[in-house]
Parts: structure tokens; C-alpha cells; sequence
């Protein structure tokens, strides 16, 4: 079920519906926790192994990523080879935001 959410939410922050809300009020709805920039940045080099996944499309990707992230587009989640083998692995998703 919590895989089912992801992707729903993942759809909707990319397509804008969610766009307004505050990452803390989406959290709350949808049970996925959320971190700011700079947790994000810390965790990275000390925290626990994640996949960093941009979820635009790959034209996009190209011009707008983090260096490391890898592409899993929102319309092609499933069966994409970037996703790690390990389903432990901690999966952050980032895309460019509304609009």
C-alpha cells in the first residue's frame, strides 16, 4: 500500500495538484515523511545509503538534477532500471517543484 501512495503522491506533486500544500501539511496526508534541503545535503554524505531519484522527464533531466541522482521519471516507475535492487534502500524523490 505504502508503494501505491508514493506513486500517487509522486503524480500528483509532479503534475501541481499538490502543489500548494506545505511539505509538512503533505506529509501528514499521505504518511511519507519529508526533509528540507539541508538535511538532505547532510544525510547524503552521513547518513544511511539512499537512491536520489529525479522524477522528470528525462529531456528535463538532463538540465535540471543533482549531481548523483539518477532518472526515474513519475510515468515510469515501475520495472525502471534505476530502481535500487535493495528494497531497504531509502528512495528520495525530487522534481522542480509547481509550475
Amino acid at each position: 500500500m505504502k508503494k501505491n501512495s508514493l506513486l500517487l503522491v509522486l503524480f500528483m506533486v509532479v503534475s501541481g495538484w499538490m502543489a500548494a500544500l506545505p511539505p509538512s501539511i503533505l506529509a501528514m496526508v499521505v504518511d511519507i515523511p519529508t526533509i528540507d534541503a539541508d538535511t538532505l545535503k547532510y544525510d547524503l554524505y552521513h547518513g544511511p545509503p539512499m537512491v536520489l531519484a529525479n522524477a522528470l522527464s528525462p529531456i528535463e533531466f538532463k538540465d535540471l538534477t543533482i549531481r548523483g541522482s539518477v532518472n526515474i521519471p513519475s510515468s515510469k516507475v515501475q520495472g525502471n532500471p534505476n530502481l535500487p535492487e535493495d528494497r531497504d534502500t531509502l528512495l528520495v524523490f525530487f522534481c522542480k517543484g509547481p509550475g
